[in-house]
């Protein structure tokens, strides 16, 4: 894969990971049970390591790395996700589902282009965080843990 190219699909990546942490900033402002609150948290800071990382091989190749501010789709996933999870911690939830959904998604595909080892072994270790991100959100949804812990159900 050409530099350039290489670079563009790292930017893209990156980019990704910016719209996820507009996404996590919009639903730990609105959840109020403090076991989600602080995973979605962890994954939040997740995603920013990612974007650091990602800008760090980004500088490297010579492209210019991403900020730490959201594209046009990343305000659009902010707000839907804002949106959503005025609706209670299920619906925050549920949104961050799909969110993450498309972040593993993309991970899985950019495994299928060739990429020097230094920047496979990174996609690999976000592609194992995304992993985990999503399991304990699928999890989250189907067994609720904030009301065993005697939080209210919000519909």
């Amino acid at each position: 894969m050409g530099r350039k190219s290489e670079v563009e699909k790292l930017r893209s990546l990156a980019q990704m990971d910016v719209d996820a942490v507009g996404a996590y900033d919009a639903a730990i402002a609105r959840v109020k049970e403090p076991l989600v609150r602080e995973r979605l948290n962890d994954f939040r800071v997740d995603h920013v390591r990612h974007v650091q990382d990602l800008n760090a091989f980004i500088r490297q190749l010579g492209g210019e790395p991403v900020e730490l501010r959201p594209d046009l789709k990343g305000a659009a996933m902010k707000g839907l996700t804002a949106m959503t999870s005025m609706m209670g911690t299920e619906a925050a939830l549920v949104a961050m589902l799909g969110n993450e959904e498309f972040t593993n998604r993309a991970y899985e595909l950019a495994l299928n282009f060739e990429w020097s080892p230094a920047v496979r072994s990174l996609i690999e270790k976000n592609r194992r965080d995304e992993e985990r991100h999503i399991t304990w959100v699928k999890d989250a949804v189907r067994q609720r843990p904030w009301v065993a812990d005697g939080a209210e159900v919000q519909a």
